[in-house]
Formats: C-alpha cells, structure tokens, sequence
C-alpha cells in the first residue's frame, strides 16, 4: 500500500469516525433527506445561518457506511458560511472531480472526493448527501412576502 493511499484511507476513517458538521442545527432554513435502500445508508442534510445572512452553513444527521458519512462530512466541511452560489459551485465541482478527478490546485477534500471513485459499486453511497443538497438548491430560496429567509426552530431549542 503506498503513502497516498493509506493518507487517503485515514482521512475517509477520521471523516467517519469524527464527522464535521454532524448535528441538527437550532435554525434550520431547509432540509432535505435521502435513502439508498439497497444498503440502508440514510442522510439528512440541513441549510442553517452562517455567521450573518445571507450565508448559510450546512450540517447532517444520518447513519451508514464510512464512504456516506464521510462523504457527507466532506461535503458539510466545505460548505460553512457560504452563499448560495458558492454552494451551487461546490455542488458543481463535486460532479466535475467525481466525473474526471481532480485538477492540479485542488484541495485535499477534493483530492479525497476524487479517492472515492475507486469504488464506482458504492457511487450511490458517496452521491447520497450530494442528492439531498441538490434537493435543497432546487427549492432554495424560497419565496417569502417580505424577502426574508423562512425558517423554523426545531424542537429542542
């Protein structure tokens, strides 16, 4: 096994074991949930404020195999105070690296993302959190009276 790749390997764990971003957030602007029935991966992805609006931060609940969880920790990692066409972008470059890898200048998340196609039989584990953040940008932002963010207060506040 050579040095990349068990770099590699360590970082998919680290992200599996000690996931960034995990949690539902006390503000939560949007959410949206996936399910890969055939192995039992589920992730929930929720659009919550950032450090002022209009920026938002992304954070996930779920349970599955370390290639979803870490996926999703990646993912969440990347999008911390970002606005929406920076989220659009990330969402973008996530398809670019996963179609053609990575470019020189990429960062390591990327380099990681790219890691994951080496097994093309668990894309739909890796793809999982991605679909649930496409789902919130279809929606997003929603249309309000005032222009304002909707928002609801979870339960636990």
């Amino acid at each position: 096994m050579n040095a990349a790749n068990s770099e590699w390997k360590e970082t998919i764990l680290d992200h599996y074991k000690n996931p960034r971003a995990y949690g539902e957030p006390a503000v939560v602007y949007a959410e949206a949930e996936e399910h890969n029935r055939t192995c039992g991966d589920h992730v929930k992805i929720f659009l919550g404020p950032g450090t002022s609006p209009p920026r938002f931060s992304l954070s996930f609940t779920g349970a599955g195999c370390s290639l979803c969880i870490a996926s999703a920790s990646l993912m969440c990692g990347l999008m911390q105070n970002v606005l929406l066409h920076e989220a659009e972008t990330e969402y973008a470059k996530f398809n670019l690296v996963w179609a053609n890898g990575t470019q020189p200048g990429d960062s390591t998340s990327w380099e990681v993302v790219a890691g994951l196609r080496q097994y093309p039989v668990r894309s739909r584990c890796v793809k999982l959190p991605w679909q649930a953040l496409e789902k919130i940008m279809r929606t997003w932002p929603p249309a309000t009276s005032e222009g304002e963010l909707t928002q609801h207060v979870t339960d636990d506040v």
